[in-house]
């Protein structure tokens, strides 16, 4: 599982750009899904962003969807985003669940 996480580490910091921009729609779009409108910060969506993100990357590589999602390289950002947006969903849910944002 370290090794899994260095890999994400890795992909997340080679594609820095593209990363930054995921994150932030993806939390914002995450957290805005579990609250229903209640207005965030900025802050919050890079930090639900970011873990989603990691958390949707590692699912990706430990269940061995990796390889299926490289046969398409041209929906390569989509499914970053899609992975990233569910990561962050979970995320928001949790915080959520423990203190209502």
């Amino acid at each position: 599982m370290k090794e899994i996480a260095q890999e994400v580490v890795k992909y997340l910091q080679e594609n820095l750009l593209a990363t930054i921009v995921i994150v932030v729609v993806a939390g914002f779009a995450a957290t805005q899904t579990v609250v229903h409108g209640k207005k965030g910060s900025p802050v919050l969506y890079l930090i639900v962003g970011l873990l989603g993100s990691f958390l949707g990357q590692f699912a990706v590589r430990y269940f061995g969807i990796k390889e299926i999602l490289d046969q398409v390289s041209e929906f390569r950002i989509l499914f970053d985003f899609l992975s990233a947006y569910v990561g962050a969903f979970v995320v928001a849910s949790l915080i959520h669940f423990i203190k209502p944002i």
